[in-house]
Order: structure tokens, then C-alpha cells, then sequence
């Protein structure tokens, strides 16, 4: 009796995880990312590993897949390209003929707030300047 009823305890287990699981990629699914909503000015507070100054750039996102990236709203400024690979992920590219690039997971995207996790696991988060 003991064995039946561990037995029917780990079915339910078993089918309550995938269902849990099977839901959670459906709403990742219907969730599509507005990819207008990365175009204008945006700032950052997170520090990629191995580049401190990260979080001094100002980074302007602009409708061509230029990002016109400054330091702290100066006049010197460099800049990337970004492209979409997908949905939901990011390629950032050194210039716009690259065909690779550092890929980054679109975690979230709003009209104000855009968070990326890059291969390494590290999150960026983008806060939009007004």
C-alpha cells in the first residue's frame, strides 16, 4: 500500500512539473518583443565582466541598427550596430558588415526599461533617458 501511494505521489509530481515547465515556454512564446521600443537614449548602472567604465556610457539606439554610444553625454563618441537574430535575442556587432557579433537574450523591453543577459549569464539593464 505504502509503495501504490509513493508511487501515485511521484506521477503527480512528475506531470505537475511538466505542466509547470510546458506553461512557462508558452508565455515566453506569446510574449513578442516590440523591437521599436529599443530606438532612442538609454543608460546603464550594470557592469559587464572585465569593462568598469560600462556603466559611464550613454547609448543612443538609433532606427538604422546604430548605436551611437558616448561617455556620459560627450562629445566623443564611438559606435556598434545591433541586429535582431530573433524575437528575442540581440546580435551587437562591432560594424554593420560583421556576421557575428556578442548575442544578447532579450529578458525584458518596455518603453523604459530594456534587460539583456548576455552568454555569460550576466544581466545588463538599460534604463531609458528621458
Amino acid at each position: 500500500m505504502n509503495k501504490l501511494i509513493i508511487g501515485l505521489l511521484l506521477v503527480a509530481a512528475a506531470a505537475g512539473a511538466f505542466f509547470l515547465l510546458r506553461r512557462k515556454k508558452e508565455n515566453v512564446n506569446n510574449n513578442p518583443v516590440h523591437k521599436e521600443w529599443i530606438i532612442g537614449k538609454w543608460k546603464t548602472d550594470t557592469v559587464i565582466p572585465g569593462d568598469s567604465s560600462f556603466n559611464t556610457y550613454r547609448y543612443d539606439f538609433q532606427k538604422e541598427g546604430l548605436v551611437v554610444r558616448s561617455l556620459n553625454d560627450s562629445v566623443m563618441t564611438d559606435t556598434a550596430n545591433y541586429a535582431w537574430n530573433n524575437a528575442s535575442e540581440l546580435l551587437w556587432k562591432q560594424n554593420a558588415g560583421d556576421t557575428t557579433g556578442r548575442t544578447f537574450t532579450i529578458i525584458q523591453l518596455n518603453a523604459d526599461s530594456l534587460q539583456l543577459k548576455a552568454a555569460d549569464s550576466s544581466l545588463l539593464l538599460f534604463t531609458k533617458i528621458k
